[in-house]
């Protein structure tokens, strides 16, 4: 019906058979997307879809049961310990662990199991109360501030939370895509615009009449400095120097000549004065090697002497 077009009430009024027909498009003809119902293939349809329903109901709560009864024995505190292993038995019976041959040889057990039937069902039933608060308080997890809701609430409330997850979530992922690349065109333009100022900006810079100027400008600086300096070496050579300024350059000149002499005269006494000392030194250690060697000999007379009287004493003793 979302797929029709909208009709004014007040046509609808003033053609009673075209509403008729309206109508009748709307709830038996067509679907609420817009396409063709088949009445007979859907009604088998949905006969498959209600078969299917039950029976998945029925699997998980035959195995939601099984699970739970697998359990009780350990989170059941108020259970007889007679019936643990009675318990345990029929668990993995029901969960077709216990081979066909065996089932006689447990008979007695699953007896007694029906017998207690009653106590095993309401230490059940505490323990499944037990899951359903504990799942009630998972459902409002999200939102702490709310109070926990009820157990009998708890069907209507994953009805809510499976119709947000199957549409609301993907009504939110389609805009969350929609939002993405409204943004992502945004930032390609962005994107675009930078690279348009950036190729601006290296044209005025690099390529562009910027870059041009600035050439220009250094190559005509170097210009006149190149025409400066042959204007200054044409003025020194067609002007002679004023005459003080050459009067000055001789007068400095013969300052340093006379000081250079000077420094000539210093340096021929300084080697004399070398010359003399090398030749005081050497005499020197002449005389110091001569007065060593006399020393030497001295030194062996004395010692030959001492010999000789150290061996006649021996003599005389």
């Amino acid at each position: 019906m979302a797929m029709l077009p909208p009709v004014d009430p007040v046509v609808l009024q003033h053609n009673p058979n075209f509403e008729v027909l309206y109508k009748d498009l709307c709830s038996r003809k067509l679907n609420t997307d817009g396409s063709t119902r088949d009445t007979k293939k859907q009604r088998i349809h949905d006969e498959i879809r209600k078969s299917l329903t039950i029976a998945r109901t029925n699997l998980l709560s035959s195995q939601l049961l099984i699970t739970s009864l697998s359990d009780l024995p350990s989170k059941a505190s108020d259970l007889p310990p007679e019936l643990h292993s009675i318990i345990e038995i029929v668990t993995a019976q029901l969960s077709g662990h216990v081979a066909d041959t065996d089932r006689e040889i447990l008979s007695s057990d699953v007896t007694h199991f029906l017998d207690s039937i009653s106590t095993i069902a309401t230490a059940l039933s505490h323990q499944l109360a037990t899951i359903a608060t504990l799942l009630c308080n998972i459902a409002t997890a999200a939102h702490p501030n709310e109070p926990s809701i009820s157990t009998s609430a708890l069907p209507e409330k994953a009805a809510v939370m499976q119709d947000e997850a199957t549409h609301q979530l993907r009504r939110d992922l389609s805009e969350a895509r929609t939002n993405l690349t409204n943004t992502l065109s945004t930032l390609l333009t962005t994107h675009l615009s930078l690279l348009d100022s950036s190729i601006r900006i290296l044209e005025q810079t690099q390529h562009g009449a910027l870059s041009r100027h600035t050439r220009s400008s250094a190559e005509h600086l170097h210009a006149r400095a190149t025409v400066l300096g042959l204007q200054a070496k044409i003025h020194s050579i067609s002007h002679a120097p004023p005459a003080e300024f050459l009067a000055a350059l001789k007068e400095f000149k013969r300052a340093q000549g006379s000081g250079e002499r000077a420094l000539k005269d210093r340096e021929a006494l300084a080697r004399r004065e070398l010359d003399v000392y090398e030749r005081a030194g050497g005499k020197g250690l002449r005389d110091l090697a001569g007065r060593k060697r006399v020393l030497e000999r001295e030194i062996e007379r004395v010692d030959r002497e001492i010999g000789k009287l150290e061996e006649g004493g021996d003599g005389r003793i």
